[in-house]
């Protein structure tokens, strides 16, 4: 039987009420993350020096690659103890939960060894050259050093969520954004380090979370335990079969977010400066529709683990009520304040009127994107992650590039806007309904196919959701 410190706590009860909790304390802590993450460029900004500012960007577009593996590793991780949880099988929960902070490390120092090898190489083909090349080189060399403790914070917190402690989740990378936030202007402007300062506060705002995280699973939750070396590499399969999928649903993303910008670059640097705002302001602003894609997943998982699979269902049709309650007043609020951000962030001519355009018919598209952020988790704890990764690859590769480059070139800078608005909502309908459709099956006990798309949990048997197997 399962401890009262790792009951299935998302089996009973509101699930509505789970999911806008769970929703809610992530958000909280991601938008703490985003704004550190504006005030460090801010603090950067003050320098003066442009080259500091774009050797950031380059930088990030590496980093950002090293973060969506993490995040898939820790989809995986969440996702099986979860299961476990719901199946009151508390060893396995502790197993799993062991064996996928191993694996984490086992995919992240390889991959930071590579990296920091090869960043001045990768950075280069990104477009960094010059001294900005070696000021991304420096700054990526730093912040990247440290991607395996970001995958044991990220893996960590996901797993805190799983259990049920989404406010010591919250409060990890709160109080990381918090260190963050503190150490920036002393080792920047205190110590005189610049750029080397703001990337060696990421850092030690890395280790801060991870910290956190791991110390309450370890002592409020026990679910750290001594691994079990016979079943290592038995795990590290089971979790590979949705890691994979989970990976490559995040890495689709960068690819369509570099075609846009080199689109909107067409358009001259008043439309890049509008986009470089939308791009920051977004995730602030939709944060909560973030945090719903962490949500999602504790909750179906432990119910698909119990056999509940009404309440499988019923955390699909809760996360779109979610998404409806969320999205449209914050884009009212996006609607009604489009002068003041112009105000605030100096736009003219072309970037105001792309900033309005975004305020007033763009923003209102993401109540279909949210439809799409609650489906993906459902496709992996329904142990069809595959569905999840062709759904990006749909909005992001089939759609998203053909649309932004046929409409950028009938209506300009708008047109890119418009573009990715429309793959979002078509994207999202699709991906909702699907997630439907196999929610139902599942809770009428049929199997969900193509088998390709399955993976397997329990050694030598198949996961087919519905009357004969079910974790």
């Amino acid at each position: 039987m399962t401890s009262e410190a790792h009951k299935a706590v998302y089996t009973e009860g509101s699930v509505f009420g789970h999911i806008s909790n769970l929703a809610i304390t992530s958000a909280i802590g991601m938008f703490a993350i985003m704004i550190v993450d504006l005030v460090d460029m801010y603090f950067i900004s003050i320098l003066g020096i442009p080259s500091l500012a774009a050797a950031v960007g380059f930088a990030g577009l590496g980093l950002f690659l090293g973060a969506s593996i993490t995040i898939g590793i820790s989809i995986a991780v969440s996702t099986v103890v979860a299961q476990a949880l719901g199946e009151n099988n508390e060893p396995r929960a502790q197993r799993y939960a062991t064996h996928g902070l191993l694996y984490s490390l086992v995919w992240t120092i390889p991959i930071t060894i590579a990296t920091l090898v090869y960043a001045e190489t990768l950075l280069s083909l990104i477009g960094a050259s010059g001294e900005t090349l070696s000021l991304a080189v420096n700054y990526f060399s730093i912040v990247g050093a440290s991607l395996p403790i970001l995958g044991l914070a990220i893996a960590a917190n996901s797993l805190l969520r799983a259990v049920g402690a989404a406010k010591l989740s919250m409060w990890s990378t709160i109080i990381g954004g918090i260190v963050n936030a503190v150490i920036d202007p002393i080792l920047i402007f205190g110590l005189g380090w610049g750029l080397t300062g703001a990337a060696i506060a990421s850092v030690i705002s890395r280790i801060t979370v991870a910290l956190i995280a791991l110390y309450s699973l370890v002592k409020s939750h026990g679910l750290i335990v001594r691994p079990v070396w016979s079943e290592l590499m038995h795990d590290f399969k089971t979790l590979s079969t949705i890691a994979f999928a989970s990976i490559l649903t995040n890495l689709s993303g960068p690819v369509s977010a570099a075609f846009a910008t080199s689109q909107m670059a067409r358009f001259g640097t008043d439309a890049v400066a509008a986009a470089s705002v939308i791009g920051r302001l977004t995730p602030v602003a939709f944060a909560g529709l973030y945090g719903l894609s962490g949500a999602v997943g504790p909750v179906a998982s432990q119910n698909m683990g119990a056999k509940q699979f009404h309440r499988v269902r019923e955390s699909l049709t809760a996360s779109g009520k979610f998404v409806a309650l969320y999205v449209i007043p914050v884009s009212l609020l996006m609607y009604l304040a489009q002068d003041g951000l112009i105000g605030i962030f100096s736009l003219n001519g072309e970037a105001a009127d792309l900033l309005k355009f975004y305020a007033t018919f763009v923003v209102g598209s993401y109540i279909l994107f949210g439809l799409q952020l609650s489906a993906n988790p459902l496709f992996t704890a329904l142990r069809h992650p595959g569905y999840a990764t062709l759904s990006n690859v749909i909005r992001d590769l089939v759609l998203a590039i053909p649309l932004i480059f046929l409409l950028s070139s009938e209506f300009g800078s708008r047109g890119v806007l418009a573009g990715q608005a429309l793959a979002n909502a078509l994207a999202g309908v699709l991906a909702f309904a699907t997630a439907y459709w196999m929610s139902g099956k599942v809770e009428r006990g049929e199997p969900i196919g193509p088998s390709i798309l399955k993976t397997r949990v329990h050694r030598h048997r198949p996961v087919v959701p519905g009357v004969q197997h079910r974790g």
